[in-house]
């Protein structure tokens, strides 16, 4: 495991530290915790912001087709094939 420095304004060490001694861990493991949990959140919404782009040219992609199609009634179609059969 690698060591850093990372500096907190002390309030904000002092309530880690109250975590920590509440919890019965050490102020590393809270911290590697909270990290750990931030990049969990930042993939998830990264995945979503994805999953909504996604969304979004699906959305322009039938729209353009169904410019494209016009008044055409595939229910119609597909009951006019089957009629054949």
């Amino acid at each position: 495991m690698l060591k850093i420095n990372v500096s907190f304004p002390e309030d904000f060490l002092a309530e880690i530290d109250e975590i920590a001694k509440e919890e019965g861990k050490s102020r590393s493991k809270i911290l590697r915790e909270a990290v750990k949990n931030y990049i969990k959140n930042y993939r998830e919404k990264k995945a979503e912001e994805k999953r909504k782009a996604n969304i979004q040219e699906a959305i322009k992609i039938q729209d353009k087709l169904r410019k494209k199609a016009g008044n055409w009634n595939g229910v119609a179609e597909i009951r006019k094939w089957r009629e054949r059969i």
